[in-house]
């Protein structure tokens, strides 16, 4: 009498578990991957925000005030959604480029409709000797942050306006 061996092998039960947490792994990646990129663009809108306060600096030191928001008139504020020429987020007539900033900054995203876009303006009743820089956020319960040009910073439900 002959003994036969059963091949060796999984069972569906086993094969299921395996690929329910291979499952719950996957889920669980996807869902720290979405919050990642959110992050991302916000240290790029960040980092946007710092070179372009250098440029505004630059401009200020041999101008002696800042940039109109709009080039046409003075009346703001200027969007980087918007296609306007002489804004300081357009590619032609804009005060700041290429003498100041390298390049033209864009909100990631840049779409008025969602509300992300960067948002610049002066005190143009004071003939720009002071302006407000914002961006919406998309982590930090989507608050926008703010950079005056006094120095002052912070976080709020709405971007603030120059007086």
């Amino acid at each position: 009498m002959s003994i036969t061996k059963v091949p060796a092998g999984f069972t569906l039960v086993e094969l299921l578990v395996v690929l329910a947490i291979i499952g719950i792994l996957v889920a669980a990646g996807a869902t720290n991957l979405i919050g990642t990129r959110g992050a991302a663009r916000d240290a790029v809108r960040m980092s946007d925000l710092s070179q372009i306060r250098l440029g505004l600096a630059l401009y200020f030191d041999d101008a002696g005030q800042y940039p109109a928001p709009i080039k046409s008139s003075g009346a703001g504020p200027d969007l980087s959604t918007d296609t306007a020429s002489g804004t300081i987020f357009s590619s032609a007539n804009n005060p700041l480029f290429p003498g100041y900033v390298s390049k033209v900054f864009q909100d990631p995203m840049n779409n008025n409709s969602i509300g992300q876009y960067y948002f610049y303006d002066t005190n143009q009743n004071i003939n720009h000797r002071a302006y407000v820089l914002c961006f919406h956020q998309e982590k930090k319960d989507a608050l926008w942050f703010y950079f005056y040009s006094t120095g002052v910073y912070g976080e709020g439900d709405h971007c603030p306006t120059m007086p």
